[in-house]
């Protein structure tokens, strides 16, 4: 007994000097730093906002405004669905540090924007205008203006390939192109439809597992400009999330930003939807006429190799046999040329 009240008594006598000991630096001036954030510690963004730093304010009694001496760590990617996290930090002369948080909410376009009607939605079909000479080509529109709505046909100036396939149906040979890829170790990206994925879930699934990537071609496949209006709109988002929907049932991953659209017909107005919808879009550089009935495996792969340049975005169509069956010596014979092979979402 007399063991426990002594504990006890030892106890008291500690917590008395801690309390003693925070009096004593307070009497001496050193008080805690503090950071008032303005505005809302939540805030809520629609994708393709823009994020503006609403301010903060740091004082301490002995420094007074600490404001200049805030460090913030953190970013906010407002193309991008998604909760972000802000930490403001300050430390005063004694060392003693302060911090606040600040959480920001991107979320996807729900609604049409009345800006939406200021970008020119006329129907275009894309070109590669690849001249078979292995320079990089023009293509169907200026490749800077592109990039303003995150959108490409090519990679840059570098010895890399970046295989592309176009699905709209299940007549395909996309389950013996995986195959001739992962013996390649070759990762490429498949642009596919809604019944075709979920008409193959178990190839979803082992794409996903073995380093594919799987893009949004739409539901449908229907040109998408055409419902890039204020009245089609919820069609238009439909076609949309439900690839994104399917695809993470499947597999309980998150799709692959990257997005095709179907037909080769776009619009800048649709460019700028799927922008902030968080896309990436993808044209293409290098492709020949591939869709409309099956060519030799020699035909195949005499095109392709006409076609290759520094950054080429190809594209393919799975249905054509002889696409698959020119796969494997294609990428032998890029590699052989010193070139490597990527996904696009990967191009900087």
């Amino acid at each position: 007994m007399k063991k426990v009240i002594l504990v006890v008594c030892l106890l008291i006598v500690l917590m008395l000097g801690i309390f003693l000991f925070k009096s004593s630096l307070t009497k001496e001036g050193v008080s805690m730093p503090k950071i008032t954030l303005h505005g809302s510690k939540i805030i809520s963004l629609s994708i393709g906002d823009v994020y503006n730093e609403p301010g903060y304010k740091a004082t301490s009694d002995k420094d007074g405004d600490l404001t200049k001496k805030v460090k913030i760590s953190g970013t906010v990617d407002c193309n991008k669905v998604g909760s972000y996290e802000l930490v403001y930090k300050v430390k005063n002369s004694d060392g003693i540090m302060a911090q606040a948080r600040r959480y920001i909410k991107v979320k996807g376009i729900t609604e049409y924007k009345d800006s939406y009607d200021n970008i020119d939605n006329t129907k275009r079909g894309w070109w590669s205008g690849n001249k078979k000479d292995h320079t990089r080509p023009t293509g169907g529109a200026d490749i800077n203006e592109l990039k303003k709505y995150n959108a490409y046909f090519m990679g840059t100036n570098e010895k890399v390939i970046y295989l592309t396939f176009d699905e709209g149906g299940n007549d395909t040979y996309v389950k013996e192109i995986v195959d001739v890829l992962n013996k390649n170790d070759v990762k490429a990206t498949f642009f596919l439809c809604g019944q075709y994925i979920l008409d193959n879930k178990d190839l979803i699934k082992k794409m996903a597992d073995t380093g594919h990537s799987v893009g949004n071609h739409t539901d449908n496949h229907y040109s998408m400009p055409t419902l890039a209006t204020r009245e089609k709109f919820s069609k238009y988002l439909a076609e949309v999330k439900m690839i994104e929907d399917s695809y993470r049932d499947i597999t309980g991953k998150e799709l692959d930003k990257v997005y095709r659209d179907p037909r080769g017909e776009w619009s800048f107005r649709d460019l700028q939807i799927m922008k902030d919808l968080g896309y990436k879009s993808y044209f293409y550089s290098a492709d020949y006429l591939d869709f409309e009935g099956d060519v030799s495996k020699e035909y195949a792969l005499n095109e392709l190799m006409k076609r290759y340049h520094n950054g080429a975005i190809y594209l393919m169509h799975p249905k054509n046999k002889g696409n698959y069956l020119a796969l494997d010596s294609f990428i032998k014979e890029m590699k052989k040329l010193g070139y490597k092979f990527d996904l696009v979402k990967n191009i900087p």
